[in-house]
């Protein structure tokens, strides 16, 4: 057991295991939880480890604290509210206080939650079909930190990201919306794909949760059983799942579940859509589909899809030529052989995040230069320019969503492009006195007048 810097509490590694001690006063009194949290890929021998320096920990105490096991991706909000919303995990794992491998020169996180107590980041595999719109993602390379925001997330979840960005990376951060993506940010991940990016994705407050229940007749009688806070862990290779998205029934088929279950979760699924409470419509699409071959209409709602996880033992470039020429569904049209990725400020001058980095990157020639001023925003300061004069009014910014936004406009400093006499009139002060303000308290504001 080796001891963790405090400076990187809430940095966990999807192949290592950790024991977290809690400590709590009540009544002037210690009261103690040690959490044993364990990577989706650690080994039988760390999990093992982990759980008998859990019990010596607790006799340490006195028998007294209070053991919790938490599994990698289903860390429950008390775990979460211990980290005040900087819960990260990464790929790989940590050995003696080294990493195994080095760190990849372009990494992808998936970031969901609103506030310092449901908010989780995790590492996914960094290429365009990982993303969703219903989410915002940070996408770190050697010399810039974009967070992408889908058109469904929200100001609280772009807010939460801000904050996470500044854990992961120490470059300048540039904010991307959804559709204005510039050349760079695609290169990054390897070129455009297809994502999960449906009109349900989109919705910023789905009216309906996704369910899934497990189909099994391991008991000797065929039950469905409902997981909260699903994951792609909980999808049981030898069951039958049932997904309700609303709009569609998924039966996601497991390699070795048996005939009587693939038959019988049909019949069941009809009986669900018959008897829900909620009178839905027995007309509902029941779709079928079988484990390995996922759509994107159904891994978009799994948090941090792992498109390894049933692939054999097959090779990234092995599975890819299983699936054919993706450049025929979606490709980039323009040579991007000799792109650098230092950003642009909205003078159209490259800022220089790492000189020794940007000076070994080839320069684009004058004719190749990509500027994306319009498109790409600092996170930290509000932007100087959006179009000739810089303001908007009122009505096509207050509770406008990121693409009803005029070009432009970063949504996350809505109340920046305002004129300073329409600023004073909605808020009661200048523009200067309301940067000075505490951030939560701007939030407040903004959320109060339709401008978050």
């Amino acid at each position: 057991m080796v001891p963790v810097n405090p400076k990187t509490y809430g940095q966990f590694y999807g192949g290592d295991c950790y024991l977290i001690l809690y400590t709590y006063t009540t009544s002037g009194r210690p009261h103690y939880i040690i959490y044993m949290w364990q990577g989706r890929h650690a080994s039988v021998d760390e999990t093992t480890a982990c759980a008998i320096n859990a019990v010596e920990l607790d006799k340490k105490y006195g028998d007294e604290p209070v053991q919790i096991r938490v599994t990698m991706g289903k860390e429950p909000r008390h775990f979460l509210a211990i980290f005040k919303g900087n819960l990260i995990i990464y790929e790989g794992g940590i050995r003696h206080g080294q990493k195994t491998e080095p760190e990849p020169a372009v990494q992808l996180f998936q970031v969901r939650g609103t506030d310092e107590f449901n908010t989780k980041t995790v590492e996914v595999p960094a290429r365009a079909s990982s993303l969703n719109s219903n989410d915002v993602f940070l996408l770190k390379t050697n010399q810039v930190c974009y967070l992408w925001c889908g058109k469904g997330c929200s100001g609280d979840e772009r807010e939460m990201a801000k904050t996470v960005a500044d854990v992961i990376s120490k470059w300048d951060k540039q904010t991307v919306l959804e559709g204005q993506e510039p050349a760079e940010f695609w290169f990054a991940l390897g070129g455009k794909a297809p994502y999960a990016s449906g009109k349900r994705f989109q919705e910023r407050v789905p009216h309906y949760q996704a369910r899934l229940f497990e189909c099994s007749n391991q008991t000797g009688r065929f039950i469905m059983t409902e997981i909260v806070d699903f994951g792609q862990d909980d999808l049981d290779e030898e069951d039958v799942m049932l997904l309700d998205t609303w709009e569609e029934i998924f039966l996601w088929i497991g390699k070795t579940a048996n005939s009587y279950e693939k038959t019988e979760s049909v019949s069941a699924a009809k009986e669900y859509l018959k008897n829900h409470p909620a009178g839905r419509d027995v007309a509902t699409p029941i779709i079928i589909i079988k484990q390995g071959h996922e759509p994107l209409n159904f891994t978009g709602w799994f948090t941090a899809w792992d498109p390894y996880k049933w692939s054999d033992g097959k090779s990234y470039e092995q599975m890819k030529s299983s699936l054919g020429d993706v450049s025929a569904i979606s490709e980039i049209t323009m040579d991007l052989k000799n792109a650098n990725f230092s950003h642009r400020s909205s003078s159209n001058k490259p800022v220089t995040a790492n000189a020794e980095i940007s000076v070994a990157r080839s320069s684009l020639q004058d004719d190749q230069t990509l500027t994306h001023s319009s498109n790409c925003y600092n996170a930290n300061t509000p932007l100087q320019e959006a179009n000739e004069t810089g303001r908007f009014p009122r009505d096509l910014l207050i509770n406008k969503t990121v693409d009803e936004l005029p070009e432009g406009v970063d949504p996350t400093k809505k109340e920046y492009f305002l004129s300073d006499a329409e600023f004073l009139d909605i808020f009661g002060k200048t523009k200067d006195a309301f940067y000075q303000m505490p951030t939560w308290k701007q939030q407040n504001e903004k959320k109060r007048f339709g401008l978050f």
